[in-house]
């Protein structure tokens, strides 16, 4: 296999996922992909530099190809959610929110990647809702995230995924007048 900065940032991504900021090691990443630990200093000068290359692959898998919010922004929304609840039960939690618990002031630039990681996120949610004139988007999409995040904790604590089933059905009820909140589709 070809050791490509791609398939660095994605064995990466699981590293931090599988062990947080703290856990994950150049050593490790350098024996996932192949390389010795020089050589993947050469891609990448420290860790914290990956940082901002992971959240940005993750940001754009999670937002690519959606359809387009003028069109159906219902669609494009429940869409998000859907992308979002299927990550997090395949992989058991978000890379961003294990990133965020881990990286300190001591690591400025990947603290700045993971707060604008929230951020875009956040903005392109509440983007797609502005399209469909709900009220008070950011604030809509802000608590839509913290819940969908939030979730996490049981899967994985317990194991239990219904708490992010309960709130993705809850996010794909915003903007349904046919649909008192808390009944399924």
């Amino acid at each position: 296999m070809k050791t490509t900065l791609h398939n660095i940032v994605i064995e990466a991504r699981e590293l931090f996922r599988e062990h947080g900021y703290d856990g994950a090691s150049m050593q490790d990443l350098a024996s996932r992909v192949g390389l010795k630990k020089a050589s993947l200093y050469t891609r990448f000068p420290n860790k914290e530099s990956l940082v901002p290359e992971v959240l940005a692959l993750t940001l754009e898998e999670t937002v690519q190809g959606l359809p387009d919010q003028n069109d159906d922004w219902q669609l494009t929304w429940q869409t998000l959610i859907g992308r979002i609840e299927k990550t997090f039960e395949e992989r058991q939690r978000c890379v961003g929110l294990h990133l965020a618990y881990g990286v300190t002031s001591a690591t400025p630039e990947a603290r700045a990647a993971v707060c604008q990681f929230f951020t875009a996120l956040r903005e392109k949610m509440a983007q797609i809702l502005r399209v469909g004139d709900i009220s008070d988007p950011d604030t809509v999409a802000a608590d839509t995230l913290a819940q969908l995040e939030g979730a996490t904790l049981w899967i994985t604590t317990s194991g239990d995924v219904m708490p992010l089933h309960r709130a993705a059905e809850k996010a794909r009820q915003v903007g349904n007048p046919h649909l008192p909140l808390g009944k399924s589709m």
